[in-house]
């Protein structure tokens, strides 16, 4: 079988990163009016101010949730389905290499999140209202998940990458293998599709039977970024 090319799996991964934490630091602003401590732009004037500004012009909403998951989704596909392909490859790809790589992975290894229905319907101009409470405490679990992995496959590629602190008490061993980056990335698809499918909620599901629908990956994200019209 032919090796992992973390070499694609961490630029990917990178993208998630960056999305998730620029999205917990929104959501954590809006909710308490200040940056929390352990974001990427911790104690950072300007960008404090300019979310100040956001949230007066541009309050956060669903629409808002749906493009930043969008992105976060179409890296985070991305980054399992070129887990064997070299960066050199991924260079010559196709239009139609493009359409696969960025889809869900349908794979046995995330075959219990698969959405029970795959038809998209709707259109994303009808996503309005705010979003509920319980989405902030699950795109955060998703970010700290995000950059433990970033770091752990980081160190496997001999990079240097700032030790995240504080998140969990042991971290992970390295090498990877792709067993562990398939676990792994399997519990941050579960935190995001918690974070999207409990979007109107006030409060955290409590019966299984709702917990387990929200488990499930949205398929209004199956396609990758840039799918805004459904039949």
């Amino acid at each position: 079988m032919k090796e992992l090319a973390w070499e694609s799996i961490l630029p990917n991964l990178k993208e998630v990163l960056g999305e998730l934490d620029d999205l917990h630091v929104r959501l954590h602003f809006f909710t308490f009016g200040e940056l929390p401590e352990d974001n990427l732009c911790s104690g950072d004037a300007l960008y404090l101010a300019w979310l100040k500004q956001e949230e007066k012009h541009h309050p956060f909403n669903q629409m808002s949730l749906f493009y930043r998951l969008e992105h976060a989704y179409h890296h985070l596909n991305m980054a399992w389905n070129c887990r064997r392909t070299s960066e050199e490859r991924v260079g010559h790809f196709t239009e139609r290499d493009w359409r696969e790589l960025i889809c869900f992975p349908y794979t046995v290894e995330f075959a219990d999140l698969w959405p029970s229905d795959r038809a998209v319907k709707g259109h994303v101009s009808e996503l309005q209202g705010e979003v509920g409470s319980p989405v902030r405490s699950f795109v955060y679990m998703a970010y700290r998940k995000v950059r433990i992995l970033c770091y752990l496959v980081a160190k496997q590629l001999g990079q240097e990458w700032v030790r995240p602190i504080g998140l969990y008490p042991e971290i992970g061993r390295l090498p990877l293998t792709e067993k562990e980056l398939a676990c792994r990335m399997h519990c941050i698809y579960v935190e995001l599709n918690m974070a999207w499918n409990s979007r109107k909620d006030k409060t955290f599901a409590t019966d299984k039977r709702a917990v387990d629908q929200r488990r499930h990956f949205p398929s209004i994200f199956a396609t990758g970024c840039h799918n805004m019209w459904r039949e």
